[in-house]
C-alpha cells in the first residue's frame, strides 16, 4: 500500500508559511530589514526541526539503491514551506486568495522579486517546484529512486537562483539589497548538494550497455539543432555583454530588447545560456556520437529543466501587466522570437527524451552489439 504520510505531513506543515507571511507583512517587523532576515532563518530552522520530529528518519531507512529520509527529504519539506510563502506573497501582491493587498515584503525584504522576472520565479516555485517536492517525498517514502526528479528540480531552481542573484547584484537593484537577500544562500547550497550527491551516486537501475544505436537519424537532427541553438545563444549572450558586433546589436534591438532591461534579469538568463548552455550542447554532441558517455543521463535532465524554467519566466515579461513596454518583444518580430525560444526548449527536451529512449547507449559497462 502506498505511503502518503510524509506527503500529507509536509503539505500540512507547508501551509504555516501563509499565516507567517500575513503576520510579518502586517506588523512593524518590516521597519527593520535585519529582523526580516532573522525571522526567515529562524522560521526555516524551526520548520526543519518540526518536520524531523513528525516524520523521523527512522521511518524510512536508507538502503542500497534507495535514498531514505535524509538531506534531500528534509530539504524538500522545507522548500515546500518556502513555496507556500511565495504563493502568499504573490497573493498579497495582487490581492488574491482573500489576502490583503500589500508590497511591504518586496520593499523591505527582496525588492527585485517585485518584477515580472521575480514574480515569475515565485510562481514557478509555488506551483511546479511544489509538485516536484511532493513527487520526491512520495518516492522516498515508498522506496523508489527519486534521482531524476531530484536532478530535474535542482536544474530548475539553480537556474532561477543564478538569474535572480546575478541579476540582483549586477542590475539596478544592486544599489539597495536588504540583509534578507542572504536567505537565498539556502536555495543555492542545498540544491547544489543534491545535484552533486546524485552525480556521485551510482544508478540503481542495471542496464546492459551497447555501442551502436537505432536513433542515428534522430542524432543527426539533434546535432544540427544543438548547433543552431548554440548559434542563437552566442548571439544573445554577446548582446547581454553589450557587444558592438552588428548582428548582435540588430538582433537585440529589433527582437529581444528585454536583454537590455536595467534590472539585468533578461541579460542574466541569456548569459546562463551563453556560459553554460553552449558548452553543454557541444559536449552533448560528443555524447551523441560516442557511446558510453554516462554523464549525459544526469546532465541532460539538469539542463532540460533549466531551459524550460528559464525560458518560461523570461518570455512571460512581454505579457506581464507591470512590465515596461519599452522592453517588450516588438510586434514585427513576435512570432520569430517565440519560435526561437520554443525551439531552444524543444531541442533540449528532445535531447532528454533521446537519452532515456535508449539509455543503454549512454551507460558504461560490458558492451553488447545492438
Amino acid at each position: 500500500m502506498a505511503n502518503f504520510i510524509g506527503v500529507l505531513a509536509s503539505c500540512f506543515i507547508s501551509l504555516s508559511g501563509i499565516p507567517l507571511v500575513v503576520f510579518v507583512t502586517n506588523s512593524d517587523v518590516l521597519s527593520q530589514p535585519i529582523n526580516l532576515m532573522a525571522i526567515g532563518f529562524t522560521s526555516m530552522a524551526t520548520i526543519v526541526v518540526f518536520v524531523y520530529l513528525v516524520v523521523p528518519p527512522n521511518g524510512i531507512k536508507k538502503e542500497e539503491g534507495k535514498e531514505g529520509r535524509g538531506v534531500l527529504y528534509y530539504t524538500c519539506c522545507l522548500f515546500m514551506w518556502a513555496s507556500m510563502t511565495d504563493l502568499a506573497l504573490q497573493g498579497q501582491r495582487f490581492g488574491l486568495f482573500g489576502l490583503k493587498s500589500g508590497t511591504g515584503y518586496f520593499e523591505h525584504g527582496e525588492p527585485y522579486l517585485d518584477t515580472p522576472f521575480g514574480l515569475g520565479v515565485q510562481g514557478w516555485n509555488a506551483i511546479v517546484n511544489y509538485l516536484l517536492y511532493i513527487h520526491i517525498i512520495y518516492n522516498i517514502d515508498n522506496n523508489k529512486d527519486p534521482r531524476y526528479t531530484a536532478i530535474y528540480w535542482a536544474g530548475g531552481i539553480l537556474t532561477s537562483q543564478f538569474c535572480v542573484i546575478v541579476g540582483a547584484y549586477s542590475g539596478s537593484f544592486a544599489t539597495y539589497l536588504p540583509p534578507s537577500v542572504a536567505m537565498n544562500i539556502v536555495f543555492v547550497v542545498f540544491p547544489m548538494w543534491v545535484f552533486f550527491h546524485f552525480l556521485n551516486k551510482p544508478r540503481s537501475d542495471k542496464i546492459q550497455a551497447i555501442n551502436s544505436t537505432k536513433y542515428r537519424a534522430l542524432d543527426i537532427f539533434l546535432i544540427t539543432g544543438l548547433l543552431v541553438a548554440s548559434f542563437f545563444m552566442i548571439i544573445r549572450g554577446l548582446g547581454a555583454l553589450d557587444s558592438p558586433f552588428p548582428l548582435t546589436k540588430y538582433y537585440v534591438t529589433t527582437h529581444e530588447p528585454y536583454i537590455m532591461e536595467p534590472g539585468k534579469f533578461g541579460a542574466t538568463w541569456v548569459l546562463y545560456g551563453f556560459i553554460y548552455g553552449v558548452p553543454f550542447q557541444l559536449f552533448a554532441i560528443y555524447g551523441l556520437l560516442h557511446s558510453g558517455c554516462e554523464w549525459m543521463m544526469d546532465l541532460v535532465v539538469f539542463y532540460a529543466a533549466g531551459m524550460l524554467q528559464g525560458t518560461c519566466v523570461y518570455m512571460a515579461y512581454t505579457w506581464f501587466p507591470m512590465s515596461n513596454p519599452e522592453y517588450h518583444i516588438p510586434q514585427a518580430s513576435m512570432y520569430m522570437v517565440i519560435a526561437i525560444n520554443v525551439f531552444l526548449v524543444f531541442i533540449s527536451n528532445l535531447l532528454l527524451w533521446r537519452c532515456f529512449a535508449e539509455p543503454q547507449y549512454f551507460v558504461k559497462g560490458k558492451l553488447k552489439k545492438n
